[in-house]
């Protein structure tokens, strides 16, 4: 590999994706920075990427990435990921670290690359691995520099190459390379890209290239502020015998549809059985419901593709009598049995996994989900077979709100998915207990739980008690030790529960002093910001009141209390209430969060809340029993509520925060 001079280096970082679009996401738009290179944690002297496609063999990609780490930035910026999905062979890998002098510290090749996971895109699934390689610059400031090759074998072509980092770019260019007697499109979706075109004889060549580009400052370092580059896609092409187009939603839709609408046939036994399952139910409406939760019911997730069946699904009578297959084959079963049925129903394909949207302007391939949809009496119905947690008329929170392509004989046409408001997902908690001198916490709890809350509560009947206090409550199990007295379901999606016990070690006790910190110890509210299922993601609107109410041992009282006021949002969506009172700590916090951090602006909201419940659950209190205490050092807590103490030391040696 070349070398490169100590102030001509390039930036690595993202990962190549697939399908027919190359997108370079970067955070905000662009402006050419005025302050010097060196300020920035990471700067990129070159991103470049060369794309050769040839409807006959196939993508052949080359790429060549330069990072400067200039600082201690973390291992986001400092780390190159090479991701080599379906149908993809890497064919070589090469990469050094440097420093700014030049002299190279240490060097890798194609034995550092390593399948990390299985994973599928709807589009292509058979054989797909990601393969992953990590050439990280232990100690800033380093030089990271990566050539790589990847050979896409399909001649499909759709690539969507997302790169994301969030570094300004010195230099950057992008470029694709196609027969003469084909035509791409694209849409330029950022300034500062200058475009060149170069005709040869078999050969026609389109690059941009990108100079001293740095986002903004209103979102540089934001991992979640990334916004298209640039989209290109290939205007038409050919998987096996079918040929299609990317120029209109329409056409795209109009080659799916054509590929899979031959996969509705049941056999005569099956149709005869889903006339016995709706003999006795009444209603367009009651039947198709019931026709989801007989399939839902009755399947298993097992993808087993190969070649197009990535795209098209297996025959509906197969996936009938097998009961199983991926997300599209159970889509259509339902929607074959609803054919039988004579009620119309067609697929809609989504991107359900990444949370960045598709371009409504842009069509392209960006699918990794199939759900159903259906019209009755003037209403839109969505339905996700896959899951049997949503019935007719819901859809799983990574659905929502989302562009789906909506597929039929009409083609193709964008439909917007419907959410749940913040009042229909509630996470309401109010446990009271009482705080004995060695940090045991005697409680009793009452939980309310509706929306994505309630369905995604991992709650299992017939298990050890403890589990469920463990889930509701967001403690640790083997802490928690008591009685649900009721587990009820109060409406369609709604669970009300009542539960009583003991969590061990809820305070750390030292001698003659209780330190309450709630988070580690599991306070009993929700991850306000998720949910109990999956923490720390905001995938959907939601309220969350809880109440905590801890009784001190007798005769104790505070000896050291946050200084800091209580957390709240400057936005208004969270705050955080504290209220000491005749030995009782009163505790509570409210989230409201009608966004669904889609959009730049709603993430930027979402770390702002984050930020908030963070300096929330991390504030402690110290408390002393009031007869008997103990000499405190004065350099360590201060017995006056309210004051802070001159160095911030507590239990065992411990620093407690003044906030």
């Amino acid at each position: 590999m070349s070398s490169f001079s100590p102030n001509n280096r390039h930036r690595s970082g993202p990962r190549t994706w697939w399908a027919a679009a190359i997108v370079v996401c970067l955070l905000g738009a662009s402006a050419v920075g005025a302050q010097p290179w060196e300020l920035y944690p990471a700067v990129y002297e070159l991103d470049k990427w060369s794309l050769d496609w040839s409807p006959a063999h196939g993508l052949s990609v080359e790429a060549h990435r330069v990072v400067r780490i200039n600082r201690a930035a973390g291992a986001e910026a400092g780390r190159i990921h090479i991701w080599d999905t379906f149908f993809q062979r890497l064919v070589g890998f090469q990469g050094e670290v440097r420093d700014t002098l030049g002299r190279v510290l240490f060097t890798v090749g194609p034995e550092a690359v390593r399948p990390i996971a299985p994973f599928s895109e709807f589009r292509l699934y058979s054989g797909d691995v990601i393969r992953a390689v990590d050439l990280v610059a232990p100690h800033p400031p380093y030089i990271i520099e990566a050539r790589w090759t990847v050979k896409i074998d399909n001649p499909f072509f759709w690539p969507d190459w997302v790169l994301g980092d969030h570094w300004p770019r010195r230099r950057a260019v992008y470029e694709v390379k196609i027969p003469a007697d084909k035509a791409i499109r694209f849409e330029v979706a950022a300034a500062g890209l200058q475009q060149f075109e170069d005709h040869h004889p078999r050969r026609q060549v389109t690059r941009w290239e990108l100079h001293d580009w740095v986002p903004p400052d209103t979102t540089f370092g934001s991992v979640n502020g990334t916004v298209p580059l640039l989209h290109v896609a290939p205007r038409e092409f050919r998987f096996g015998r079918r040929n299609g187009r990317t120029d209109s939603w329409e056409a795209l839709g109009q080659w799916y549809w054509g590929l899979a609408s031959g996969q509705l046939e049941l056999s005569a036994d099956q149709r005869h059985e889903i006339d016995q399952h709706l003999k006795d139910i009444v209603g367009d409406r009651a039947r198709a419901a019931a026709l989801k939760d007989w399939v839902s019911d009755r399947w298993r997730y097992v993808a087993i593709e190969v070649g197009i069946g990535g795209w098209r699904p297996h025959p509906a009578r197969e996936v009938f009598v097998n009961r199983y297959g991926d997300c599209k084959d159970v889509v259509f079963l339902w929607l074959a049995m609803m054919r039988h049925a004579g009620i119309p129903a067609y697929p809609a394909l989504m991107r359900a996994r990444n949370p960045l949207q598709l371009n409504p302007d842009f069509p392209k391939d960006w699918f990794d989900h199939v759900v159903g949809w259906t019209v009755i009496n003037g209403d839109t119905l969505w339905a996700d077979p896959s899951d049997r947690r949503y019935p007719l008329g819901t859809l799983p929170r990574a659905c929502e709100a989302r562009w789906a392509l909506a597929v039929g004989p009409f083609g193709g046409r964008l439909l917007f998915t419907p959410s749940q408001t913040a009042a229909q997902n509630r996470f309401v908690t109010r446990m009271e207990g009482t705080l004995d001198s060695v940090g045991d916490l005697n409680f009793t709890a009452h939980v309310l739980a509706s929306g994505h809350f309630a369905r995604c509560l991992p709650l299992r009947g017939g298990s050890d008690a403890r589990d469920n206090i463990a889930v509701l409550l967001g403690v640790a199990r083997p802490s928690v030790d008591g009685i649900v007295d009721r587990i009820e379901v109060v409406a369609s999606d709604a669970i009300a529960a009542d539960l009583r016990g003991r969590i061990s070690g809820w305070a750390v006790s030292g001698p003659h002093q209780l330190l309450i910190r709630p988070a580690p110890a599991g306070w009993v509210a929700a991850d306000t910001l998720g949910g109990r299922p999956d923490p720390g993601h905001v995938e959907f609107r939601q309220s969350v009141d809880d109440t905590l109410i801890v009784h001190l041992p007798q005769d104790w009282s505070a000896q050291y209390w946050p200084t800091a006021p209580p957390a709240v949002d400057s936005g208004g969506e969270f705050r955080e209430e504290r209220e000491l009172n005749d030995g009782a700590l009163v505790l509570t916090r409210h989230l409201r969060w009608d966004a669904l951090g889609r959009t730049d602006g709603e993430r930027h909201t979402l770390s702002r809340i984050r930020a908030a419940y963070r300096a929330a659950r991390n504030a402690e209190w110290l408390f002393t029993p009031s007869s008997g205490r103990q000499p405190v050092d004065s350099n360590t807590v201060s017995p006056v509520k309210g004051a802070a103490p001159s160095q911030d030391r507590g239990v065992g040696g411990r620093r407690i925060p003044s906030g």
